[in-house]
């Protein structure tokens, strides 16, 4: 009797200790289940191929924004070279703003990426009303005549970008100015809890008769997983 106790002892002995193993392992892998919070801007401009430009054009797009500071610090993101294009800060009447230069003999497409990491819980979305592009005008501008902004506004507030008078098309032929600027905010994964992820964008088509200051609506998304955003109606 006293071996058959035992033994029942040992098993049950055994059996909390496979569970409490099953359990510490799940644990330890939520737990070094992480990935860092970022920020990324993209900036993309497309069709300049069907354009010619003058020895140095200077295309001026908006700077991320958090709180009314700077995302990426003026050094991350100035002198950086692009291909045939280099990042510079330039001062405007809106502002201070990024502007890419051209140092090549022809123009191409602007494909330009800024990326800051954070420690996985260190960085915290409390309002996406925060997170902004820069200048930030709820009351709009007065732009170039005859432009409509070919995007309906999404989030309550325009920015502006600068395409310079000398960038003139090489034909009749040539396509409207694609122009591509996303910032994504995320939180990343803290201990297997996925955080927010925010996400402010541009998307404009410029023909080629619109030049100067123009007035670009702003969309925010929120990331909802699946691949799905959806939009941020009161910004």
């Amino acid at each position: 009797m006293a071996s058959l106790t035992k033994l029942k002892i040992l098993f049950l002995a055994a059996a909390v200790t496979v569970i409490l193993m099953f359990f510490l392992t799940l644990f330890g892998v939520a737990w070094i289940n992480s990935n860092p919070g970022y920020y990324r801007y993209t900036v993309t401009i497309g069709g300049l191929s069907n354009y010619i430009d003058e020895p140095v054009t200077d295309i001026i797009v908006p700077m991320p924004m958090r709180d009314g500071e700077l995302v990426f610090s003026e050094e991350e993101l100035q002198y950086r070279q692009f291909g045939n294009w280099k990042s510079v800060i330039v001062v405007t009447p809106y502002g201070k703003m990024l502007a890419f230069q051209s140092v090549g003999t022809n123009l191409t497409d602007v494909h330009a990426e800024f990326f800051k990491n954070f420690d996985p819980g260190e960085l915290r979305l409390t309002d996406p009303q925060n997170e902004s592009l820069s200048p930030l005008m709820r009351d709009g501008l007065n732009s170039s005549a005859g432009w409509n902004s070919s995007t309906q506004d999404g989030s309550g507030y325009t920015s502006v970008l600068f395409l310079p008078k000398d960038l003139v098309p090489l034909n009749a032929n040539a396509t409207d100015v694609a122009v591509s600027l996303e910032l994504t905010v995320s939180e990343g994964i803290h201990h297997s809890i996925s955080g927010d992820t925010f996400r402010v964008s541009i998307l404009e088509h410029v023909p080629p008769d619109i030049r100067g200051a123009i007035p670009v609506n702003v969309h925010a998304a929120r990331y909802e997983g699946g691949g799905n955003w959806v939009p941020i109606s009161e910004f």
